[in-house]
This record gives structure tokens, sequence and C-alpha cells, in this order.
């Protein structure tokens, strides 16, 4: 696009939906039919108009007070634009469709249906949202929506897009919306449970193996899903990366032997999984401070050293 920043209105007086279709395409912020109600009119102008400001305002904070912005603080009111106190309508719901892809992205099921229903509240307000302006809302919501979820196509979407066209009732609208969303989260609750499944399977071969050379492939092969993937997704719903975890296992079980037996450290060495009696004493001594024979001793108990870290069992 030549001109990224700027904002493309429609005007038509045909009411169809290829025109808007086409309006979508174009990233169009509206779409107005003819004859033009000067109130809508004025009211669509001065919101495009306050987001035009924002970004200008945007910018200019973000050079002059860089380090400051760093993380996102509210605008201050005097420079909030001609209409402070009253929130731009359309960049409101502009901002909620991106929380709500945001929301997509990071597969939170509950937060997506929270933000949807929050955006349909606000365009079941008729005194600020034109129907036109509704249809257009819904359909580049579905679309978002629809894109995300595995089952459905883009011809599902074109099919959906021009039967919510067509309504002429909000409630229509909204529960169209709302059966594609409940089909998004259905998918992303069904992803993230057997994401939580599959973290708890490893974690069980981890706990009956532990004595064995265990590796990132062999644990991928339990559960039915490439290195890379089990790696990210066991991070992902521990909060621990699995080499990790595994380190913090073996070291608790070595505790264990240590305390409750009179086994030798080269016999603990081998039953916590470790080749070498030098790696394993090492291993064991930048996790907690001391030697394995001084633990045992009690020369000095881990806790007294502000190393010990969390028990891996209560991880998730």
């Amino acid at each position: 696009m030549l001109a990224p920043d700027m904002e493309i209105l429609f005007f038509s007086g045909f009411d169809d939906f290829e025109y808007v279709r086409n309006a979508l395409l174009l990233r169009a912020v509206n779409y107005i039919l003819k004859p033009v109600n000067p109130e809508e009119f004025q009211q669509i102008i001065n919101d495009i108009l306050n987001q035009l400001d924002s970004r200008i305002i945007t910018f200019k904070k973000s050079v002059t007070y860089y380090n400051e912005s760093f993380y996102d603080h509210p605008v201050p009111d005097e420079q909030a634009g001609p209409d402070t106190g009253r929130e731009s309508t359309s960049w409101t719901d502009q901002k909620l469709m991106d929380d709500i892809s945001l929301a997509i992205s990071l597969k939170r099921p509950d937060q997506v249906t929270a933000l949807v229903e929050e955006l349909l509240l606000r365009c079941s307000d008729s005194t600020s949202h034109s129907p036109i302006y509704i249809r257009h809302t819904a359909i580049t919501l579905l679309q978002l929506i629809m894109t995300a979820t595995p089952s459905l196509t883009d011809s599902d979407f074109e099919a959906v897009a021009e039967e919510v066209y067509t309504f002429r009732h909000f409630s229509d609208i909204q529960e169209t919306v709302l059966h594609y969303v409940k089909c998004l989260t259905d998918a992303l609750h069904q992803e993230v449970d057997g994401a939580n499944y599959s973290v708890f399977l490893v974690k069980q071969y981890i706990a009956e193996h532990f004595h064995e050379e265990l590796t990132l492939n062999l644990l991928a092969e339990q559960v039915y899903l490439s290195p890379n993937y089990l790696s990210n997704m066991f991070t992902k719903v521990t909060g621990c990366s699995l080499h990790k975890y595994l380190k913090q296992f073996r070291m608790k079980k070595a505790q264990e032997f240590l305390i409750g037996s009179n086994m030798k450290i080269v016999d603990i060495c081998k039953a916590v999984g470790y080749p070498t009696p030098s790696y394993f004493i090492k291993t064991f001594q930048q996790m907690y401070g001391v030697t394995p024979s001084a633990y045992r001793a009690g020369a000095l108990a881990p806790q007294d050293t502000g190393q010990t870290e969390a028990d891996p069992e209560n991880m998730m």
C-alpha cells in the first residue's frame, strides 16, 4: 500500500455482500450506505480523526520518552485529543479485536470468550453503532475466529460471512459469532488439555526410568511428539525446561539415597542416571552448594545455603 497510515471509508448506495467483502479486503474502517445520516457521518469522521491523532501521539511519545514508555502506560488526558473523556468507539473496538487475537495466539480460551462477549456487548448499543458497522465488525471477528479454528476452512468463512450479512437482527449475529467462538475455544481447550496430559506422561516416565539414560528424543517418542515440540510444550505447561526438571528430579532422588541408605556415592551416581561420579558430584554441588558426602555428613544442610531449587514434583 502506498499510504499505509491512510484510513479508508466507503460510501455506497449498494447494500450488497460483495461490496462489503471487497471493502474488508482493502481494510476499510467503515462502510456507509447512502443516503448518509449526518450525525452518523460526523461520529465516524471524529472516530477516524481520533485514531489518527492517537497514532501521532504514540509516535511522539515513543521518540521523546523511550525509556519511560518501554512498558505500556496510559496516555495523559491532555494528550487524548479533541474528545478527552470519551473513548473513540472504533479505536476501542479495534483494541478489543487485537486483544482477542492475542488471547487466541496465547491459547487462552476463557479469555477469548470474555473478550468476544465484551465486544458483542458494545456492538449491541445501536446508538453508537450503525447496522452496517455491526455487520462489518462481526464479519471481521468471524474471520479471526474461524481462521484460528483447525476444523474450519476459508469456504466455511465465506459462507457464514454471506449469511451474517443477510441478518436483520443483532441476536442472530450474536448467536452465530458465539457458536464459532465455542468451536474455537473447544479446540483450544482440547489442545491445552492434551498438552497437560502429554506432560503428565513424560513426568511419569521420568519417575519410572530416571536411573536410565534419558534423552529428549527418547522422551518425545513416548508421547508421539517431535523433540522440539515436546521441549517447548513442557516449558510452557510447567514453567520449567525439560532438562532442568530431569536434573532436579534426579538430585531429589540422590538426596533420598544419601539420607535413607548406606549406598556408596558411586552407586548413587548410577542409581540416579549419571554416567560418571565426577559429573554427578559436580551437578549436586552446583545445586546444593555442598558435595554429596558433605550433605550426607550433615556438614551443611541445603536449606541453609539458599541455593536449593524447587521440588520438581510440585511443578506444573
